[in-house]
């Protein structure tokens, strides 16, 4: 008796079996294409993302090695999101090929990520903005830049935000979703306006071939020629006043040389003032070049 009901429960057990190995060879095929397809989509992503990233860093060039940096971030951050859209993609498709009904939680994940969608809008907003502003290279840590009503210097830029230090030392942290307008003070070409007041009184030959002398020998040092884009220019008599004259100068280079304009503005000072000629001074005796009234520059 115990004999015969053994055999039939191994032979019940061979019966359940046999339809079980069946559905595994049956599925497990179709399973492991999916998964070698989800691979080879992952595969061409990441490389789409790494000729994505080269391309931003080669357009940057090689004097600006940050842009690298925030493209090689982005490219790390495109990759996370690529492998857990096809996670959760290879996790449906495998249910599904199972034999699972995946409806509930598909349904279920739709109303979380409406919820989510809701209450996550302004953070996808700052991720996607940043993302186009690293890509861009329209900020560089270290530029000068004016965003979202705040003029500091850029000292961290990711995805989700933009970290600036004003004038005052005080720090300011722009989400990315509030910046509507870059102004970029540091980037690019700029024509320094220098303006040189004089007596109304004083010689106005004088005074101009003073400052075409001044501007040839600035053109000339050999510190300051290979940042100069062009030699610099004695436009001629700006303003016109009953107590002075204003004669303007321009200097045209990089942005973030504007310290050459200040140089300009103290040589043309030293120079007139050689000559006796200076606003607001008797002769042989300059004022203080370091005072903010005596001379102005403006960069265009």
């Amino acid at each position: 008796m115990i004999p015969f009901a053994a055999e039939k429960i191994a032979a019940g057990g061979a019966a359940r079996a046999e339809p079980l190995g069946r559905f595994l060879l049956d599925r497990g095929g179709l399973v492991l294409i999916v998964l070698v397809a989800l691979l080879l989509v992952q595969q061409v992503l990441f490389l789409l993302i790494r000729r994505i990233s080269r391309f931003v860093a080669r357009e940057a060039g090689a004097d600006r090695p940050e842009v690298k940096k925030r493209a090689d971030t982005v490219a790390s951050l495109l990759k996370s999101v690529a492998n857990v859209i096809l996670i959760a993609l290879a996790i449906v498709f495998v249910l599904e090929i199972l034999g699972v009904d995946v409806r509930p939680f598909l349904a279920g994940a739709g109303i979380l990520g409406v919820a989510l969608g809701f209450g996550a809008q302004s953070l996808v907003k700052d991720c996607l903005t940043g993302v186009f502003i690293l890509a861009e290279h329209q900020i560089a840590v270290g530029d000068t830049v004016a965003i979202a009503g705040v003029t500091g210097v850029v000292e961290r830029v990711t995805v989700r935000s933009v970290t600036l230090r004003d004038a005052e030392g005080r720090v300011h942290y722009v989400p990315n979703g509030e910046i509507k307008v870059v102004t970029n003070l540091s980037q690019g070409v700029a024509r320094f306006l220098v303006d040189i007041p004089i007596p109304a009184d004083a010689d106005a030959a004088l005074a101009m071939a003073t400052l075409l002398e001044v501007v040839r020998a600035f053109a000339l040092d050999p510190a300051r020629r290979g940042r100069l884009l062009d030699p610099p220019e004695v436009l001629g008599f700006e303003r016109l006043g009953a107590g002075q004259n204003t004669i303007r100068l321009v200097v045209r280079a990089l942005r973030q040389d504007v310290a050459l304009a200040r140089d300009l503005r103290y040589a043309a000072l030293r120079a007139l003032a050689a000559h006796g000629i200076l606003a607001g001074s008797t002769a042989g005796e300059p004022p203080d070049p370091s005072h903010p009234g005596e001379f102005g520059e403006t960069a265009s």
